[in-house]
Parts: C-alpha cells; sequence; structure tokens
C-alpha cells in the first residue's frame, strides 16, 4: 500500500496515528515506520490521535516474538478498534521485522484510511504465490524437524585493564526450550565467572599490597508446565546451582507449582493477573559454617507470588507480591513487594515509578564468621538485612508542535545539544 504524491492540503487531512511500542518491541524503528508509512500524520501524543496503535511482544516458544498489534480508534473513530498478531523468529534481523512490522501497520490503518479523503489516492497490491511449487513449500514448512525446539547459546567476555586495577568477566549460557498449547517445556546451563585485581600503592606507614576479588555462579534449571485450562496450569521446577555470593557449595531444589490466571491466557499480551503457588524441598551445602551452626541441611519451604501485569492505552504496568519462608520456622521468611508504573496522563504528560520493597528474615546462608571489610567493600558475599529498598522516578513533559512526521538524523553523533558538557559542583 503505497500513498500517490499529494498537496499538503491533502495532507492534512489524512487521519493522526500515535504510535505507542510497550517496553522494548524489536523492529519498532520510529524513523522507518514514520518514513514508510508516509499516509498518515504521526502524532507525539495520543489525545491528539485518530487511531493509537499499541504493540506489545511477547516471547513464543521458538525464542522469537509474538507481537501483538493493537488498533484503538479515538476521537472521530472512538469505538473502532481491531487487533493483528505478527510473529518472528529469533534469528529475524531487524531490517526485516521492522518492515514487518511497518506491512502490518498498514493493513490494520487501512480501514481507517478508507474513511478519509486520502483514501483516493491509496493503492492496495497483491504479491501472488508462485503456484503448487509455493504451496508445497508452505506445507513443508509446517513439518518441523525439530519438533518445535529451540537451543540457545550465549557467550560474553569483559576485560578491562589499567595500571592499579583488573577486571574479567565471563559468562556462558545454554538452552532448550519448547512451548504448545499444552506443554512449556525450559532447559537451561549458566555459568558467570568475575574476577577483580587491585593494586594498592605503597604509602609512608605501609607497603604496597595487591586485592583480589573472585566470585562464581553456576546454575541448572529445568521447568514443565502443562496447560490444564484456559486459566490454570500445573509444573514443576528442578534447580541446582553454586554460589560464593550465597556461600553455596550446592544448592538443589525442586519445586511443584500450580498457577491461575484471572483472566484468559488469550489476552497474555495485553493484561495478566496471576497466583502462582510452589512447595518443596531444598538441600544447602554451605562454604562456611553459617549463623545456624549448619555446615550443609534439607529444608521446605513454600511461596505464593500474585502479580498483576497489564499493557494498555493510558501505559503499561507489572507489580508483584511474593512471600516465601521455611516450612521448620515461619520467622524465616520474606516479603517483597516490586512494580513499576509507566502512566500517560495528558499531553505530552508521562510518569514513570519503579521500585521494590522486601521484609528479610532469611538468609539462613550466612556464614558465622561474619564478613572481613574487604569483603564488604568488594561485596563479595551477601550482608545480613532486615529489609531492601530500591525506587526511581521519571517525569517527562513535551510541547509544542503536535505533529511528529518529519525525520532528519543529520549530526545525530552530536547528540541534541551539539556537544557534552560537565558541570561539577564543590
Amino acid at each position: 500500500m503505497m500513498a500517490r504524491p499529494d498537496s499538503a492540503t491533502l495532507q492534512s487531512q489524512a487521519i493522526r496515528v500515535f504510535l505507542d511500542c510497550q517496553g522494548r518491541v524489536r523492529g519498532c524503528d520510529r524513523d522507518f515506520i514514520v518514513t514508510d508509512v508516509n499516509f498518515v500524520n504521526w502524532m507525539r501524543d495520543r489525545f491528539d490521535a485518530d487511531v493509537q496503535i499499541l504493540v506489545s511482544g511477547l516471547t513464543n516458544g521458538g525464542g522469537g516474538t509474538e507481537n501483538t498489534i493493537t488498533f484503538i480508534g479515538r476521537r472521530r473513530f472512538e469505538g473502532m478498534a481491531d487487533t493483528l498478531v505478527l510473529n518472528t523468529l529469533p534469528n529475524d534481523p531487524d531490517d526485516r521485522i521492522r518492515r514487518e512490522l511497518a506491512r502490518t501497520f498498514k493493513l490494520g490503518l487501512a480501514r481507517y484510511v478508507a474513511k478519509s479523503p486520502i483514501a483516493a489516492r491509496l493503492q492496495m497490491a497483491y504479491m501472488a504465490p508462485f503456484g503448487m511449487q509455493q504451496q508445497q513449500a508452505s506445507a513443508a514448512n509446517l513439518k518441523d524437524k525439530w519438533n518445535l525446539w529451540t537451543y540457545t547459546t550465549n557467550f560474553n567476555a569483559f576485560v578491562r585493564a589499567e595500571d592499579q586495577q583488573q577486571s574479567i568477566n565471563g559468562s556462558l549460557s545454554l538452552s532448550a526450550n519448547r512451548a504448545t498449547e499444552k506443554w512449556k517445556m525450559n532447559f537451561s546451563l549458566s555459568g558467570n565467572v568475575n574476577e577483580q585485581r587491585f593494586e594498592i600503592p605503597e604509602t609512608a606507614t605501609r607497603p604496597s599490597f595487591t586485592v583480589t576479588n573472585e566470585q562464581r555462579t553456576y546454575n541448572a534449571n529445568s521447568l514443565i508446565v502443562r496447560t490444564l485450562s484456559s486459566h490454570w496450569s500445573a509444573g514443576m521446577k528442578v534447580g541446582a546451582g553454586y554460589s560464593d555470593f550465597l556461600n553455596q557449595d550446592i544448592a538443589l531444589r525442586l519445586q511443584p507449582a500450580i498457577e491461575y490466571n484471572v483472566f484468559n491466557w488469550s489476552e497474555q499480551t495485553r493484561r495478566q493477573l496471576t497466583f502462582l503457588y510452589n512447595i518443596g524441598p531444598n538441600f544447602y551445602d554451605y562454604q562456611r559454617t553459617t549463623v545456624y551452626n549448619r555446615d550443609s541441611e534439607t529444608r521446605f519451604s513454600q511461596q505464593a507470588t500474585a502479580s498483576y501485569v497489564a499493557r494498555q492505552s493510558w501505559g503499561s504496568s507489572n507489580v508483584s507480591l511474593d512471600w516465601l519462608n521455611y516450612l521448620h520456622d515461619f520467622n524465616r521468611h520474606a516479603l517483597t513487594l516490586s512494580g513499576n508504573v509507566d502512566l500517560r496522563l495528558g499531553r505530552g504528560f508521562s510518569l514513570n515509578i519503579g521500585g521494590s520493597a522486601a521484609r528479610i528474615n532469611d538468609q539462613i546462608y550466612l556464614p558465622r564468621e561474619g564478613n572481613t571489610e574487604e569483603e564488604i567493600l568488594l561485596q563479595r558475599q551477601a550482608l545480613q538485612t532486615g529489609f531492601r529498598i530500591t525506587t526511581n522516578i521519571g517525569i517527562r513533559y513535551t510541547f509544542g508542535s503536535i505533529y511528529n512526521t518529519i525525520v532528519n538524523q543529520r549530526f545525530s553523533s552530536l547528540g541534541a545539544s551539539g556537544g557534552r558538557f560537565s558541570f561539577f559542583f564543590f
């Protein structure tokens, strides 16, 4: 679908569209989309738009993304809504994804554009398949030799060196995943090694010396989930781990679980309200004797989590409340409230609030002799605490022209101000 050459007068009569990509949606390249979908006027605020395009993505069983694209009619199109779904593969390049998104936007906007003066300037094209040969190729694609399994390997390395400090970090992960309407299976192996070395120069009172920090973490996890209905699911998670930070040579977990979603799972890209409960044994073998005089122990624990996720025209939210306790002593527990809310409150005005607050009394892994000053400063091991709080807030206000159609990337590498300035206060 392409717009023919048009006058400024006719373009001003084109429908107004606001693009709302929730989260980090691959391929949602606004500059490209504005340039490619050029038969509408793009707005910087949904309150000025005739149509709001809401894009939300979830990872599918193949490791790709299922993008749910909702067209919400506003103003003169109030009450007109539609939803399209675009599935992409994990190895699809960004350019292909953004072109497919733009093509899908054009399809969804067609019904709205058809009711505008610019409709007379549009043409629709159809790319016909290549006869039976094409049909046979499509049928062959349905025969998946991998039986819906996807495998992912990931390796990262980071090295930094200076005269008086060196840092090396390496991580490796392997995973196998399979998802159908009835079953979900995830298997993963991961490891992370972090080494730091600091050369402390000599002074008048002491010679030079070297401080070394090493942290290692290894994990193996498996998750199997069975769909019971459009609201209920049951599953089992099995895990094994090693962590210097948590004072654990071996950590083994077996966690059968059940989950209920208040909303139908067919709405999962737009909203979820889930309640999950799991219970099971945990075995720990510690590197150092714990504050409870244990070198190893087996403890049963239970965990309950309530979570709400929404991606709507007003913004997005993700809030969860989590309770965990050990069954041998209910005083050994943790309660955590966390979330993030991104609100579009008015014309050009948006508010982002996030954070977490936790009451902590489940650190049964802490070493009995405590931590040295060096371990505390280098954050080598977890420290005893009764609470943990994090918070962030962001406010954004944009005003001026309601149109957001022109793309101009000149001098982008210099930034909006044409340079960088630093200010220091003493």
